[in-house]
Order: structure tokens, then sequence, then C-alpha cells
């Protein structure tokens, strides 16, 4: 599966035909140092092999070959099937203009279940396989029998109590590889919030220094005898939304990254070539699964100090906490029953250590007008920090005393319909107030797709509510958004798929940006590919791929490339060109 495709694969591709289809396997047998120890060769009469994105155990394969080194394939220690052995496998096509084989690499494997049988009547041999996830899974090996496993969230100073360092979650995944797994050859990009990372944020590297802990363990994490290796790693991944860990094809690395959004990715394959190797094609939209709103209900925040005896004045929250008795201290969390609406930049003050600035941590900015309601619990953490050798603090808005957010999937457009509300006022359809208001959730973000079939102007409200479990692990109202931006993201795009068969591509991969046209359209759309299955008796490949939106909106900054659409209610209507948006408005024609 290389991330490059020549003109020569292609060729060789559509140089096959079902009359004269002729392919060998190829399998490499590895000791625990990795260096081949023999090889299985043979015409391969059948078998598959499957590439999920979406799952933990992303390549499997089977395979039924005539083995031509019958005195090793016993199932012994010294065999070439037995436990210890790992195999690395490639598919060969015949070039006819060079008369020799041309290896693809599926991957390295372990025998799953030990499995490999060999029939002396049929003359063929069973090959089943797994990657390398089976190894830490349990299946194979990967379970844990210590009794307690702790990660705490930061190191702190036993006279003091101070904290003195906080733990990065990149560090503990690479622990948990190396210590309990052996593995030393990964590559482990940082998990933490998305508005620390490039390809999100313009000022990730400011967000960095004035938030130390955007790629801490937010809370100590604690397993148990009997997990596996994998149920640590993914508590880890799943801490922050929109992260896959796989083995590498290639090299056999394992890997931790965001999922790539493709977003700037060159086409891997196009339309015209699918077209010159398509057999089938199935187009399905997955009704019971589609939703195009989502509302995540997190962690029920335990503040560290609390009181409901709280008074505003001068733009200041101040309250008088019992056993608070030390001035502020990063990290502390600090829960107040406000007694009335918010002006611009407002503070708190507690026990007259001194007025803090509110902040939010969607934007980094002093906290806006009337986000703070009368008679609501709400919570703040404490970020203190030294620059030029004075303490500066802040008080970051965590929410209510439950974490809460929607996402909305919307076209953008404002409907111009009106409907009442439970506190007597009129509120646009579908607007960002409407949903505040009708689902009593501050924290609402619209995700824009403006050609989307589902949005809640073309299919009206459908609601998945996420609670309990891994969502208890949320902390914030702001996280809470960017998971429930994630889970509307699965919702109502990974259901917008299409199905194809074609004649082999051996070379095809998932997370590859590719176009095509279907056969009830007239125009080419572009697609990632998610899932690809081979079926090597059969000659074929099946790709499921689902359509290609970005997950978060761009707001173009080269003058001329977009222009706002008064009809809309934001202007960030993700990476649309001038024809697009022109095309978007009903016009029929571009006018550059």
């Amino acid at each position: 599966m290389a991330d490059i495709i020549t003109q020569e694969d292609l060729t060789l591709v559509l140089s096959q035909s079902a009359a004269m289809q002729t392919m060998k396997l190829k399998i490499e047998v590895l000791d625990a140092d990795r260096k081949i120890i023999g090889t299985l060769e043979s015409d391969l009469t059948g078998g598959n092999m499957s590439i999920n994105g979406e799952s933990d155990i992303r390549r499997t394969a089977g395979f039924v070959l005539q083995p031509t080194l019958r005195e090793k394939i016993k199932l012994t220690e010294n065999s070439l099937l037995w436990l210890n052995k790992d195999i690395r496998i490639s598919v060969g096509l015949f070039n006819r203009r060079t008369g020799q084989y041309q290896y693809y690499p599926l991957g390295t494997y372990l025998y799953e279940n030990t499995s490999g049988a060999y029939d002396a009547v049929s003359d063929n041999l069973s090959v089943n396989c797994a990657d390398f996830m089976k190894k830490l899974d349990g299946t194979k090996n990967g379970q844990l029998g210590s009794l307690l496993i702790r990660y705490p969230a930061y190191e702190e100073n036993e006279t003091t109590g101070e904290v003195i360092r906080y733990n990065v979650i990149r560090d503990a995944v690479i622990e948990t590889l190396e210590k309990l797994a052996h593995i030393t050859n990964h590559r482990i990009d940082d998990i933490g919030e998305y508005k620390a990372m490039p390809d999100y944020f313009d000022d990730w590297q400011k967000y960095r220094e004035e938030n130390i802990t955007w790629n801490a363990i937010p809370h100590d994490l604690e397993f148990s005898a009997g997990c596996s290796v994998l149920s640590i790693l993914t508590a880890f991944r799943d801490l922050y939304p929109n992260y896959e860990m796989f083995f590498d094809m290639e090299t056999n690395t394992f890997v931790c990254q965001q999922k790539p959004m493709c977003y700037e990715d060159a086409l891997y394959l196009d339309n015209s070539f699918f077209q010159k190797v398509l057999i089938a094609e199935n187009t399905s939209v997955d009704m019971t699964s589609i939703r195009n709103i989502c509302e995540i209900w997190g962690k029920v925040i335990e503040a560290h100090f609390y009181s409901e005896e709280c008074t505003y004045a001068d733009n200041v929250y101040s309250s008088a906490i019992a056993g608070y008795e030390e001035t502020y201290a990063n990290g502390d969390i600090i829960g107040l029953k406000i007694p009335a609406a918010n002006q611009a930049s407002a503070k708190i003050n507690i026990n007259q250590f001194g007025p803090v600035d509110i902040y939010s941590e969607t934007d980094e900015s002093p906290v806006k007008a009337n986000v703070l309601l009368p008679d609501t619990v709400y919570a703040f953490k404490i970020k203190k920090k030294r620059i030029d050798g004075q303490d500066v603090v802040k008080a970051y808005l965590l929410g209510q005393w439950q974490v809460h957010a929607l996402n909305v999937l919307t076209s953008g457009q404002k409907s111009g319909k009106f409907v009442t509300g439970p506190d007597g006022k009129a509120y646009e359809l579908y607007s960002k107030e409407y949903f505040q208001q009708f689902y009593n959730c501050e924290r609402v973000t619209l995700t824009i797709v403006p050609d989307s079939p589902f949005t809640v102007e073309n299919l009206g409200e459908i609601l998945d509510v996420k609670t309990g479990g891994e969502y208890e692990n949320i902390t914030s109202d702001d996280l809470a958004a960017d998971r429930a931006k994630w889970e509307n993201w699965k919702n109502c795009r990974l259901t917008d798929s299409i199905t194809i068969t074609t004649a082999l591509l051996p070379f095809l991969d998932v997370n590859k940006k590719v176009s095509y046209r279907r056969s009830d359209s007239d125009t080419e759309q572009q697609y990632i590919i998610t899932s690809v299955s081979h079926d090597f008796a059969g000659f074929t490949s099946t790709i499921t791929m689902y359509r290609f939106y970005p997950l978060y909106e761009k707001l173009i900054k080269e003058a001329g490339t977009h222009r706002i659409l008064s009809a809309y209610s934001h202007g960030s209507l993700s990476r649309y060109t001038h024809k697009e948006l022109t095309m978007l408005t009903g016009k029929r024609e571009y006018q550059p």
C-alpha cells in the first residue's frame, strides 16, 4: 500500500485479465529479531485480505496456497508455522512486459490461533493471520497480571503538596508500549487539545505556552488485573477525539496519530482510473445511524472549593470560601453559584485573594457577556504561570456542574422562521440561540456543510445523546464540544458512503482521498477510503468509502478565494472556492 502509485502500477493492474490471472504469494517468516528464517512461495489459489480503518485490528488475512517446503510446515517448534514466528506477506502480479512478478507488500502479521494446516489430499496450506494488535489485546499476548496499574495526572512535592510536574499523555503511551509490551519501534504524536495542534489552530504555539496542561493526563487513570495493554493504550487515545492507533504496513511501526482529514491531500486515485477497473457499485445510506445533532453529557465536576454565597458588583463575582486558606494554586477547581448574569470580561475574587479574569477555553479570550446565567452553579479552573518574574492567574470556565455540549450539522442558511421558546421569546429556527434555548445547553457549536444531505434543514432534528462510560471522562464544556463535533461527524458523514468492486488493486490503503463519479450522478465527488477487502480467488477488491467533508471549517484568508454570503449566518463555509460558492447559491454558470 504505497503512498504514491506509479503509472507502472496502474498499467500492470489494467493489463490483468480474467483469463490470464496469475498471482504469487510470498510469506517471509521472521524470528524475534526480525530476521528472515524462511520463505514460503506459492501460486495463490484463494483467500482474502481486509483493511479496516475503523477497527483496532486493522489488517486480517487468510490464504490458501500450495507450499514448496513441506518438511518445514509441520506444527512443531522448528516449523515455519510455530507460535513465536511472525510473517511478512506480499502478493505478486505477473508483468508480461518484464516476464517477472511485481510484488506488493500486505503487511506484517502473526499467526492467529497458531493456524496453519496442511491438507495432503488437496495439496493446499491454509494460513490465517492478523496484524500485531493481536499481541496487545490479550488474544496472543498483552494481558496483564499486575493487581493495579496507575497513571497519576501529576507529581507533587511530598512536603508541600505543590504540583511539580504534569504527566504527559504521549509519555504514558510510550511507557506502556516499552515497559508492558516491549515495543520500541513506534511513532507517537502528541495527544491533547486540538487548539494546540498546528493543523487546527494558527496560534498553536502560543496556546501551548499559555496552557501547560494541553497534553497532560487530565485525571488519574487506574487499570486492574486482567486488563490488556491495548485497553490501556485506547484509554489514552480516547481522551481526545479523532485519534487512531495501528501498526504501519511498511515497517510494522506502532503509530498513534490524529486521523488524517486529507484536507490538503492530493488524490490517491481518480475517477478515470476507477471507471476502467469498475465491476460493481453499491450506494447505501444507513438510515438508522444518521444523526445530525449530538449532545454530550460529560463529567460531573467535583470542585475542590465550593460556595453558594456569592455577590456580583463592578463585574466581579466575590465569595468567601471556608478552608480555602492559601492563595490561588494551579489546578484549583472552584464552584460558585452565580447570582446574576455577567458583563463582558467578568472576574472572580475568592477570599480577597484578588480579582482574576474569567477566560473561555474555546478561543482564549475573556468571557463574553451573558455567558453565566443567574442561579446557576459554574466551575472555574485556576491556571497559574510565571511570566517575567510575576504570577499570571486566569480562571477558565469549565461549565456548569455537569459538562454539557451540543453540536449541530447545518447548512448555515437563515431559515426566516421563528418559534416561541419556553421563556416566551421568539427564536429563529435552527439558529444557535434556538438550540441553546430548546436543548437547555449553553455550549452549542454549529458545523456548517452547505451541501450535506443530512443537515437539520433537510432532515429536521435527529438527536444522538452520549452519556456515561467514556463520556464521563470529559472534563469541560469545551472538550465536550470537540467530542460532540467528532461524534456528529461520524453519525452524519460515515453513513454517506459507497461501496464499489473493482479488479484487484493490491496497493490500496485506508484514509486515502480519491475521486469517483457515481452511476446516478453526472459529477465527480471526493471520497475517503475507509475499508478495503481483497478476494484473491475472484481477483477483485471491494472498497468502501465515505463522502469527503472536512472535520473543521477553515476560513480562507487569501483574498479572492471566497466571499461571505449574506444568506448565511456564518462566514466560514469550509474550504469552498469562488466557483463552489457560486454554484452553491444556485447560479448555473461561474464567472471568474
